[in-house]
């Protein structure tokens, strides 16, 4: 329980969580299980009944589906103090409708989607936040969603590289160019190719994994 409680103040910086109160979060965390997963580790399948869902405390994701055909659809990749598979809650259908595999070694908070549910239930006050809070994200997708339908390829990835930049000029990629180009919706040519004009005009320099901005002011106004 004392572990659960060092990771109180990250949830509560989270929108499903940051309107409970102590006692509201201890009865959540008290149900709660810290699962720890190598990479290439499966989470959970597609179609096994979903009775929780999680947040990732530290580690990487992805969600992903198999076609009849074998071939493998990446839907998602979850970062650190994101969370995935809470829509579920409020659908009829009780079923995890992805796979969930660890690609490192992740560590994630496992919630009981009934415990949730009941706090809700208890307090409407905390079920209208929750409803506000939901209502701000929903709008801040649809203009991703509206980025990615309109702008072209080399936008998506200009953004994807700013908003990977922290305070120093040097982004490690997380995983391999090819999940980040599912992710921004784009072959995994076109993503190379975007990267090595980048190189070429000196506004970006390539070194495996690890790319270093040369140029914050053209990578910013990039076309």
């Amino acid at each position: 329980m004392e572990l659960k409680r060092v990771h109180a103040s990250t949830l509560l910086q989270h929108h499903l969580f940051s309107s409970f109160t102590d006692d509201e979060l201890g009865l959540l965390l008290k149900d709660a299980q810290l699962i720890n997963l190598e990479r290439d580790n499966l989470l959970f399948r597609q179609g096994e009944p979903a009775e929780h869902f999680y947040f990732l405390l530290d580690g990487m994701i992805k969600l992903y589906r198999v076609s009849p055909d074998g071939n493998e659809k990446v839907l998602e990749l979850i970062g650190p103090h994101e969370t995935f598979a809470e829509a579920i809650m409020f659908l009829d259908k009780k079923n995890y409708l992805v796979n969930a595999q660890a690609l490192a070694s992740s560590q994630l908070f496992s919630f009981s989607n009934k415990t949730y549910q009941q706090l809700l239930k208890n307090n409407s006050e905390l079920a209208m936040a929750l409803l506000g809070k939901l209502s701000i994200r929903l709008h801040q997708r649809i203009n991703e969603i509206e980025t990615l339908s309109l702008k072209n390829t080399t936008h998506r990835v200009v953004r994807y590289l700013i908003q990977s930049r922290t305070e120093q000029p040097e982004i490690d990629l997380p995983i391999p160019k090819r999940l980040i180009a599912a992710r921004l919706s784009i072959q995994p040519e076109t993503f190379s190719r975007i990267m090595r004009k980048l190189s070429d005009d000196n506004i970006i320099a390539v070194d495996g994994r690890q790319v270093t901005i040369l140029d914050d002011e053209r990578l910013l106004h990039y076309e």
